[in-house]
């Protein structure tokens, strides 16, 4: 059986090597750049980005201006300081702590098939004020934990609005550090280590990411980049593309980052007048000639594939990207058939391709061939016509049972009934930041029965689709992420009824949610609550919407008080970060179902108390991951309980307890193999030996 795999491993890595496309070669160099340069006396122009057309997470709220995507549409406000800062883009994860979780392993395991030169996390789309018609560099400004950059795409409008995105960079493929002082470090290699920039410069590590925690995780950043220190990413532009553009793609990778990465601005520098091309369209058509003959080069192999047996053949191709897949078919008869085979197409994961994937794509080709689809991906994908949508759909129909439209924002309610009118067996749904779609527009998914994953992260989604959904999933339902979620309306209501009647809930998360309040969290743990005040809170809807929420409540009977959540016995995962629940709420909520607990976050949740969280180091003792970022009011003993009753504790987040101190922190690194973590406000240093000034 060893054997066995290890020949279809080289077999799949053959294939792959025979079929992928080579990535674009960084072939520019000084000379070049100045000659271009000469070409004109234009002024080079830098901007600033005038707006965000589209982006993947984001770590603040919509509702403030602390720590969104927006804030880089402004000069560089945090640089040539380093640390956290509320001005920055900060994305909504890092690191491996999502990805090591029982709900984020869930929501990926049917996707089989590797697609191994896809490892972006998040994505965010730029748009600039002018034309830039010749193009030289883009500056990233990197304040907080750098090295995250994965592509660089550019994008081409037509006539129409619509937009092509062209990639034009690829880590590790060269580019530039410029540091705070001006020194310019060029790396060839995509290594940015701290030992790599500063090789004669010691460095002690207090905080750095265990290697078990990275092992499992496919990626080309394999090592964390140097932290410590604010630097500017130089990636050219020169000799990339022939066409004029102010649209700018950027995808990162943050899963070995030790925390949150910060970009302060993006500058595009370039030319904003036309000029004379032919020069430059003459040095892209050299240097395309310099890749075409790099990639004609043919590797030589004696494998007939189309003598082995036909499902020895199967498990091979089964182990190809989609892609080479695709190549592959092209090759003859025998292999165009057994790649094409429905079967090979069960789980379908067309995220790596979001830039391909087309309404001629769908039409003429995937729809032909996802008969037996169950596991679907379209997330990211742009500009899907709800003919197209409506033939692939008709073609999964009743077998599809995974679906992710993350950040598809084509979507409509239109796009919605066709889900659940098609695809009537759904279990997992994922639907984050498809903030297109109004709350109207998710009503049909009240109609799914069998939902176990729901994903609708920084949605409009409100009480009109969640109540009866939950009522009617009750049985089935394991995760759900209402993260940022701002427009629930009744978010005491959902809550209530998801403690009460989902008892198989594994993940809940429910991070800067809006509408709980202190009254509303003790009144969905059985603690004791003001009726009066909870009367008020309905009287505060219009007068239809009260009596549309009646018969809601009648339809799903609405439990009117809860004793107890002693019957969630499987919970693992709670996120009630920046919700700012009640002193003593976290307590009983541990001693009820803190048994089961493996993940905790409190980030923001100002009025935790140093009994809670002695409830947390009695009642969580297979506890891996907790946040208390914010939590002033906790003292050193109490976290010492959890450190010494938790022996699964695995990471850590201590920023901004101000009654914590640094070298206290600095002694538990020596005593507890934990992962700490600790941020700290923007400043200007150069000590680069310490991860706690």
């Amino acid at each position: 059986m060893m054997l066995t795999c290890t020949g279809l491993y080289l077999i799949r890595n053959q294939l792959i090597n025979l079929f992928k496309l080579n990535k674009n070669k960084y072939s520019n160099n000084d000379q070049i750049q100045l000659d271009i340069l000469s070409q004109t006396t234009d002024k080079i122009v830098g901007q600033i980005p005038k707006a965000i057309r589209d982006f993947s997470s984001q770590y603040g709220s919509n509702r403030s201006d602390s720590y969104v995507v927006a804030n880089i549409c402004s000069n560089p406000e945090i640089y040539p300081s380093y640390g956290d800062s509320t001005h920055a883009l900060v994305f909504r994860t890092y690191g491996s702590w999502w990805i090591t979780m029982p709900s984020y392993k869930e929501t990926i395991k049917n996707f089989t098939r590797w697609e191994n030169n896809f490892t972006s996390r998040d994505f965010i789309d730029i748009e600039y004020q002018e034309l830039v018609y010749e193009y030289l560099y883009l500056h990233i400004y990197e304040t907080y934990n750098p090295g995250t950059l994965e592509i660089v795409y550019v994008g081409k409008e037509d006539d129409d609005g619509n937009i092509t995105w062209h990639r034009v960079w690829t880590f590790p493929e060269p580019f530039s550090i410029i540091l705070h002082d001006n020194e310019e470090l060029f790396i060839e290699n995509g290594r940015q280590t701290f030992d790599d920039l500063f090789p004669n410069h010691h460095l002690n590590s207090d905080s750095n990411m265990n290697s078990n925690q990275t092992s499992n995780i496919h990626t080309y950043h394999t090592c964390p980049p140097a932290a410590r220190l604010p630097r500017i990413v130089k990636i050219s532009l020169i000799n990339k593309f022939s066409f004029p553009t102010r649209f700018i793609r950027l995808q990162f990778d943050h899963s070995t980052v030790n925390y949150y990465s910060e970009i302060d601005t993006v500058i595009l520098y370039g030319k904003t007048s036309p000029t004379n091309s032919n020069n430059i369209t003459e040095n892209i058509k050299s240097s395309s000639s310099i890749l075409n003959e790099q990639q004609t080069e043919e590797i030589n192999g004696s494998i007939d594939l189309t003598k082995l047996p036909f499902d020895v053949l199967f498990i091979i191709c089964s182990y190809l990207d989609l892609r080479s897949l695709v190549h592959l078919s092209l090759t003859c008869r025998l292999l165009h058939t057994q790649c094409l085979h429905p079967l090979q197409f069960q789980s379908l994961n067309l995220q790596p391709y979001w830039n391909g994937i087309t309404n001629y794509s769908i039409e003429n080709f995937f729809r032909k061939y996802c008969s037996q689809t169950r596991y679907l991906s379209l997330a990211w994908t742009k500009s899907i016509q709800c003919s197209s949508f409506n033939q692939l759909l008709n073609i999964c129909s009743i077998n599809l049972i995974q679906l992710n439209l993350s950040c598809c924002q084509y979507l409509s309610g239109q796009y919605l009934k066709l889900i659940v009118n098609y695809c009537p067996n759904i279990e997992i749904l994922n639907l984050e930041n498809c903030i297109s779609l109004n709350n109207l527009d998710f009503i049909p998914l009240k109609y799914f029965q069998h939902l176990r994953i729901l994903n609708v992260y920084r949605t409009h989604i409100d009480y009109r689709t969640l109540l009866p959904l939950i009522e009617n999933n009750k049985k089935s339902l394991e995760n759900i992420n209402l993260g940022s979620c701002q427009k629930l309306g009744d978010a005491i209501g959902i809550m209530k009824l998801l403690f009460v009647r989902c008892s198989n809930l594994r993940a809940l998360d429910l991070w800067r949610i809006q509408g709980l309040t202190h009254n509303g969290f003790c009144s969905i743990i059985g603690l004791q609550f003001d009726i009066s005040e909870d009367k008020r809170r309905i009287l505060n809807f219009s007068k239809d919407e009260q009596e549309e929420l009646a018969l809601l409540y009648s339809s799903v009977n609405m439990p009117k008080d809860i004793h107890s959540i002693m019957h969630m016995k499987y919970l693992s995962e709670v996120d009630l970060g920046w919700t700012d629940p009640p002193a003593g709420f976290v307590k009983n909520f541990v001693q009820q179902i803190g048994h089961s607990l493996i993940k905790l976050v409190l980030a923001a949740c100002r009025c935790v108390n140093n009994d809670d969280i002695l409830a947390v180091s009695e009642h969580c003792l297979q506890l891996r991951q907790l946040d208390l970022l914010g939590s002033n009011i906790i003292t050193e003993s109490s976290i010492e309980n959890v450190l010494q009753q938790c022996k699964y504790l695995e990471f850590l987040d201590l920023s901004f307890c101000d009654k914590i101190s640094n070298d206290t922190i600095s002694l538990w690194l020596c005593q507890y193999k934990i992962c700490f973590k600790r941020s700290y406000s923007p400043m200007t240093t150069d000590d680069l030996s310490t991860e706690f000034p």
